[in-house]
């Protein structure tokens, strides 16, 4: 069962190559690269001709239009049963498609993912530390879980193709600057049981300030997901209801998200005032959707 890897780019080349090498020394040979250059501003010459006559290797370049349009982009251009998703500046390690692989065909999955470590950029490889992230909780029946909750890296999944061609709803949010996967893995996991493999096989990049850490993203993701999703998911799948308290908690964060972009500006998410509002107001939310909320 042929993979395809797609991976999206913007900014620090060079992690981009070490991204790419992790996939090339994979165990795992049956597959192929589709890179989406998202308008990116860096020089891209000598990556181009390092990698423009590999076999596995397919480069795109688009208009800068942000991640969730790269990879649904990066979609229409592959030609495997199985659709894997790594990040440019993370890495995987060399059993990762091989063991994945196995797990959706044994258990005929339509998607799956895997135990992650995340690690800081730091001048020498070597000098690396990895955490390891216990996400082993999230398996199997994931909604209405995964309303409250999404334990998933996105370079640790990997779908099935022919699902979401079957059902075209499924992709990538356009319309959301953060939050753009967890939209489409919340669509996934309605219908679908999600497979794990309890081992870290891959390794996600953290460089400056991890967004997901920030009050003032989650804000923006659940407003976002309100009025994107939660308020509309029964056109997608008609004989699903979301809880009125999940729609309330999630109405709250498009409310309180709109009032700080009013405050702060829609652009600048790293404003030091911003976050500490932002902190007091998804507090609330942030309480029901980890304690109250079922």
């Amino acid at each position: 069962m042929k993979v395809s890897v797609i991976i999206p780019f913007y900014s620090n080349i060079r992690w981009l190559e070490e991204a790419i090498e992790s996939v090339l020394n994979q165990t795992f040979t049956d597959y192929e690269i589709i890179i989406v250059n998202d308008g990116s501003p860096e020089n891209d010459n000598d990556f181009r001709s390092k990698y423009e006559n590999h076999v596995k290797v397919n480069y795109f370049k688009t208009e800068n239009k942000g991640p969730a349009y790269a990879r649904n982009y990066g979609i229409t251009k592959t030609s495997g049963e199985y659709l894997a998703f790594l990040d440019s500046d993370d890495l995987w390690l060399k059993e990762k498609l091989e063991k994945q692989v196995k797990l959706m065909d044994d258990y005929s999955l339509n998607w799956s993912h895997t135990k992650y470590s995340v690690f800081d950029e730091v001048p020498n490889k070597e000098d690396r530390i990895y955490h390891e992230i216990n996400n082993e909780d999230f398996k199997g029946i994931v909604y209405p879980q995964c309303l409250t909750k999404l334990h998933i890296g996105t370079p640790c999944v990997m779908v099935r193709k022919s699902y979401i061609l079957k059902n075209n709803f499924i992709r990538f949010s356009e319309n959301m600057r953060f939050g753009q996967d967890g939209y489409f893995w919340i669509l996934m996991g309605v219908k679908n049981e999600l497979g794990y493999i309890n081992e870290n096989l891959t390794l996600v990049r953290r460089a400056g300030s991890n967004a997901v850490q920030r009050a003032r993203v989650h804000l923006n993701v659940r407003g976002n997901l309100s009025t994107n999703l939660i308020n509309k998911l029964d056109s997608f799948y008609p004989n699903i209801k979301v809880n009125s308290l999940t729609k309330i908690t999630y109405r709250y964060c498009n409310i309180m998200n709109s009032t700080i972009d009013q405050l702060f500006g829609t652009k600048n998410f790293k404003k030091k005032s911003a976050e500490v509002v932002s902190k007091i107001a998804y507090m609330p939310a942030y309480i029901m959707f980890k304690n109250i909320i079922k």
